[in-house]
C-alpha cells in the first residue's frame, strides 16, 4: 500500500503523499462501496479484517504524529469521534476520522 503512493521511492510517507491518500479514500468513499483500502488501513494501524477489533488511541496518535510527521491535532479528532469515549477507536469511528 505504501509503495503505491510513495512518489519519490523513500520508503516513507511525507505529508503530502498522505494527503493523497486521505483525499483518495474520500474520493472513494464517495463513489465506490468498496471498503477494501479503509479496511487495509485500519488492519495497518491494529484493527481486524473483519472490521473487529479496534486501534488504540496511542497507536494512532505515534502513526500520526511520530510515523507521518504531521502536525494535526490528532488528539481533538480522535476526541470527536471515540463517540463511546473508550480510546479505542473500532472500524466505523476509524472511518468517520479518514473522512473527515
Amino acid at each position: 500500500m505504501i509503495s503505491e503512493v510513495d512518489d519519490n521511492m523513500s520508503g516513507s510517507i511525507d505529508f503530502g503523499e498522505f494527503l493523497k491518500v486521505v483525499e483518495g479514500q474520500k474520493q472513494r468513499a464517495e463513489n465506490v462501496d468498496d471498503e477494501t483500502d479503509m479496511i487495509d488501513a485500519f488492519v495497518a494501524c491494529g484493527g481486524q479484517a473483519d472490521k473487529g477489533g479496534h486501534v488504540k488511541r496511542d497507536t494512532l496518535i505515534k502513526i500520526i504524529k511520530h510515523d507521518f510527521g504531521l502536525t494535526i491535532d490528532i488528539e481533538e479528532l480522535i476526541n470527536k469521534i471515540d463517540t463511546d469515549g473508550s480510546g479505542q477507536i473500532e472500524f466505523e469511528e476509524f472511518k468517520i476520522l479518514l473522512s473527515s
